[in-house]
């Protein structure tokens, strides 16, 4: 499964590495209007900010494509808490006596799958359109969702991507997800344009699996065995670690495989439940820029290039890995 692009959306609308800045503080909000004019012409402004996110990104994602965009691409979304600031909304015209009747706009962009519809319409896609909810596996199961697809011939295309909305104060989000004070709530997302030619591509999914391990040695072992015969192949290799990845599985992990350098992207996203899809596609905020020419393939592993592993738990003690390989320049 090839990547033909990628795009990254921080919660300072920061869309390359250079723009980054590290959170000091919980992320805030911002009005995404500007932005999404530069990308489309239809009028977004009855949707929501959640549905806002998805759309930039994935428009941007589609803005780098070195070819036109089928429209038979099928969309796979993921989020982990959804249209949390317009339900919250509709919650309240609903509790509250003096409000009277409910918008329809509030009812219909308060389901969570609304954000995929606006995301198809704003491409102009026809084909299937998923919406997935996993909590902190959003992304991960989205992706391995599109994996499927494309392997089995069910589709020639695919945009996987995530997005989640961060909501003040943080008392009452800290309800929506559990974060550590030192972990700063985050917002934002990422999407990767998928296909199973290897043509214009600037990368390739190398895996997406779940391992087990009831134990810290029973788990390190079972990562090291994952992870190892990449490190043999002599390109260099990057963890992400996810934002349920304790700092004790990071350093054991360091630690088994020092040939392993650290990638920490959650300084400039914060934490949300699909942050992985804003860690693996900022893998190709410079790589992006790499152009081939049409006869050319892609180089192999065995001639460079960055292989990356975002590896991440959730509240239950699963473990999901996700594997891609950046193309060299």
């Amino acid at each position: 499964m090839y990547i033909l692009s990628a795009a990254t959306l921080g919660p300072g609308q920061d869309t390359a590495s250079a723009d980054r800045r590290a959170l000091t503080e919980d992320a805030i909000p911002l009005d995404l209007q500007a932005l999404l004019k530069t990308f489309t012409e239809q009028d977004l402004r009855r949707a929501g900010h959640f549905a806002e996110l998805a759309v930039a990104g994935s428009q941007l994602c589609i803005s780098r494509l070195k070819q036109p965009l089928n429209q038979d691409t099928a969309v796979y979304f993921s989020t982990g808490l959804g249209e949390v600031q317009k339900t919250v909304a509709l919650f309240q015209q609903v509790m509250d006596e003096d409000t009277g009747l409910v918008s329809p706009y509030s009812f219909v962009n308060s389901v969570s799958s609304t954000a995929g519809f606006y995301v198809a319409k704003a491409a102009g896609l026809k084909s299937r359109n998923l919406t997935v909810c996993q909590e902190e596996f959003s992304f991960e199961t989205a992706l391995k969702l599109a994996q499927t697809d494309l392997e089995n011939n069910e589709v020639d295309f695919a945009m996987a991507g995530g997005a989640d909305e961060c909501s003040h104060p943080r008392a009452e989000h800290m309800h929506r997800i559990q974060l550590e004070d030192s972990q700063p709530m985050g917002e934002g997302g990422g999407w990767l344009c998928l296909g199973k030619a290897s043509r214009h591509a600037i990368g390739e999914v190398l895996m997406v699996m779940e391992i087990t391990g009831d134990t810290p040695a029973a788990w390190l072992t079972a990562v090291e065995g994952i992870l190892s015969p990449w490190l043999k192949k002599g390109h260099k290799t990057y963890l992400l670690p996810g934002f349920r990845l304790e700092e004790a599985n990071i350093n054991n992990l360091l630690n088994r495989l020092p040939e392993m350098e650290l990638k920490d992207y959650l300084d400039y996203c914060g934490c949300f439940h699909t942050a992985a899809a804003f860690g693996l596609a900022s893998v190709f905020d410079e790589t992006r820029k790499l152009k081939f020419r049409s006869s050319e393939r892609p180089r192999s592993l065995e001639q460079g290039g960055g292989v990356y592993f975002h590896i991440n738990r959730n509240t239950y003690g699963r473990t999901m890995i996700v594997g891609v390989h950046a193309f060299p320049w």
